[in-house]
């Protein structure tokens, strides 16, 4: 009982990230193509600091724990830049069956292969049912391709990303032990806007400023972002050593994710639900019953 409700604290916090950041790319004043670096850095900064405070204003890392962050802020950096890329060459449905994909299996397989985390043959099975249901919800009828060798690189970036990122807080905590895992969030997310940044100065050169630039509406909700992000990485590096059953934690995390934000889509942005999304939906459930259950 008590993972499930930690599981559902996550996924509430996660899909109020998903809607914030949404919700600011849309009313960002700047390029559309700015909104992502220019969240990266901010969201970066802010959640390294409000996690330094966090901690107590304490900080020691072991040079394991340094490595990883190497590998958790490129892995940050290529998934938000390949969710950008891959929506804008072809249809969302199979972006974000790559993203849920990748954010189940490679942890799953993890936590299986090296740490020992049993996995039955039911669970292994809902996981694929899991996958084919978030198709049938993601997928919107028009849907086309810009450029497929693009698109099918950047999906597959997208899920590498997704899973390395997911998986490293608990190998860093298996390694280095749970007493640096704030100094693994505080170093990422640091790292990551400070190569963002490194990324965005070469590319705007002296116009790198105004790309900051906010109106009060995206303003208020890149500062609801930061509020947001930062308690539900805090949140998940502190709930993550008392969930028993990780591939549980992954599918319903991920997955519950992209149900929330499609009911929520659904209400606030008014987009359409088809026959096959709903069916979608009801195959979600219970791919996750089987992989909770069994």
């Amino acid at each position: 009982m008590t993972d499930v409700l930690f599981t559902l604290l996550l996924i509430l916090l996660y899909t109020l990230q998903s809607v914030l950041c949404k919700l600011f790319s849309n009313h960002y004043p700047g390029r559309e193509d700015l909104s992502s670096p220019i969240y990266t850095i901010v969201s970066g900064i802010s959640v390294a600091l409000i996690t330094f405070a966090v901690s107590g204003f304490q900080f020691s890392a072991q040079p394991m724990t340094l490595l990883l962050v190497v590998v958790n802020a490129l892995a940050l950096i290529t998934f938000n830049t390949s969710l950008i890329k891959a929506s804008a060459e072809g249809p969302f449905s199979a972006v974000i069956v790559f993203q849920v994909a990748g954010g189940v299996i490679i942890p799953t397989f993890v936590t299986t292969v090296f740490f020992g985390t049993p996995i039955t043959p039911v669970k292994i099975l809902g996981i694929i049912v899991l996958i084919a249901s978030v198709y049938l919800i993601s997928r919107k009828p028009g849907e086309s391709f810009k450029n497929k060798k693009k698109y099918f690189l950047f999906c597959f970036l997208l899920a590498i990303a997704n899973g390395v990122y997911g998986s490293l807080t608990e190998i860093q905590q298996r390694l280095t032990g749970e007493a640096e895992s704030q100094e693994m969030v505080i170093l990422s997310y640091a790292l990551a806007a400070v190569i963002s940044m490194g990324i965005l100065w070469k590319q705007e050169k002296k116009d790198v400023f105004s790309a900051f630039k906010q109106n009060k509406k995206s303003l208020l909700l890149l500062i609801a972002c930061c509020a947001v992000v930062a308690t539900a990485i805090n949140a998940y590096v502190m709930i993550l050593p008392l969930i028993s059953n990780k591939a549980v934690l992954y599918s319903f995390d991920n997955s519950g994710v992209f149900m929330l934000s499609t009911l929520f889509s659904f209400i606030f942005f008014k987009e359409k639900l088809t026959k096959a999304n709903l069916l979608g939906c009801l195959v979600l459930c219970a791919a996750l019953a089987c992989i909770s259950l069994f």
